[in-house]
């Protein structure tokens, strides 16, 4: 072998060995940092955060958190038993180092009057429009029952005894009392009592309020309601008579207020024997939300856990049936107040932003 030759393999070999050094480190390096993100993005803990225990929106977060858990490859979800909404935003207002990582039920009813700084908002100043949401999780419907067969009309309770609410200035409150003004009704001519659900369905049964508020929960399209524990026992045990509200009033209230409240007409029996004629109730639209400051790509991962696995909530209630593919934007607020990952899931899924369609 010449002496050229010789020299030309031996800077050969050793150019060579030298880029496969810096190969291996660079492999290494990249291999190091892809492991190190995906333990980095394994160590995510996210608290899910929805109503007590006995309520659907319990069982759908304690659903919602075990599909994350198997699904996901970044994200550790707790689901708590939480409380209201209004305990929900004033906790992240409080507590501002949880905004990247709570999860929890909110309702558009309640993110409107926080937004006005109405009843327990109104001396707790934040911006409120930080608050978005991310899906629909359910929908309430909210009306009117007395035992009082004499009681047929709004204009009939006048003088008696209500509980539209458990709390003096709640969001039930506020449009119960801005209908009835928008009919010209003298709401301060109302005797106003204030309990849950529970203790309310006692006050009536017992004979200590005339007039209380029933709940029920949309359960499938088009009208499928499934009435609250409270009005359930109370339609088992008693005759009950449902008072419609006037479509003509809520529609003006909305106007006026930029009130997010729809309206249903229930077909008659849906709540119960009684129940003889259609009934129209308020609804009141549920949801999942969170503080804007949550990452976009754990908004992300939850949307898509969610869109491929609604169907699988249903093991938890059945009420989560609501949920799927197509309802998932169907709260009826503006694409604005739609977390920015969950404006764009749902362009790129193709879903539309809108309301169910009452």
């Amino acid at each position: 072998m010449k002496g050229g030759d010789f020299m030309l393999r031996k800077k050969f070999y050793l150019k060579s060995g030298i880029f496969f050094i810096i190969f291996a480190i660079a492999f290494i390096y990249l291999s190091s940092a892809s492991i190190a993100q995906i333990k980095s993005k394994e160590q995510f803990q996210l608290e899910i955060s929805t109503l007590p225990t006995g309520f659907a929106s319990y069982l759908i977060g304690v659903g919602l958190a075990d599909l994350i858990n198997k699904k996901s490859n970044f994200i550790k979800a707790t689901h708590i038993e939480g409380r209201s909404p209004v305990v929900h935003m004033r906790t992240l207002i409080t507590k501002p180092e949880k905004r990247k990582s709570y999860l929890f039920f909110n309702t558009t009813w309640d993110i409107w009057e926080a937004k006005k700084q109405l009843g327990p908002f109104e001396k707790v100043p934040f911006k409120y429009e930080e608050f978005r949401f991310i899906f629909l999780m359910g929908v309430a419907g909210n009306g009117l029952c007395t035992l009082d067969q004499n009681i047929k009309t709004l204009k009939d309770m006048v003088g008696k005894r209500v509980i539209f609410d458990s709390t003096p200035g709640g969001g039930r409150e506020i449009v119960y009392k801005g209908i009835l003004n928008e009919l010209g009704i003298p709401v301060d001519k109302l005797k106003y009592q204030y309990a849950s659900g529970e203790t309310a369905g006692a006050a009536l049964r017992d004979g200590m309020a005339d007039v209380i508020y029933s709940g029920s929960a949309l359960k499938r399209l088009p009208h499928f309601h499934v009435a609250s524990p409270f009005t359930a026992e109370l339609v088992a045990t008693k005759n009950v008579y449902f008072i419609s509200f006037e479509e003509k009033a809520i529609k003006s209230f909305k106007s006026k207020t930029g009130h997010p409240v729809d309206f249903q007409v229930l077909p008659p029996k849906i709540l119960g024997p009684l129940q003889t004629e259609p009934y129209t109730i308020l609804l009141k639209p549920l949801g999942f939300c969170a503080h804007q400051d949550m990452p976009e790509d754990v908004v992300q991962e939850i949307l898509n856990i969610v869109y491929e696995n609604a169907h699988l909530l249903k093991e938890y209630t059945p009420m989560a049936e609501i949920i799927n593919k197509e309802s998932l934007a169907s709260l009826g607020i503006p694409e604005g107040d739609y977390h920015s990952a969950a404006q764009k899931f749902f362009k790129q899924k193709g879903i539309k932003i809108k309301g169910l369609g009452f």
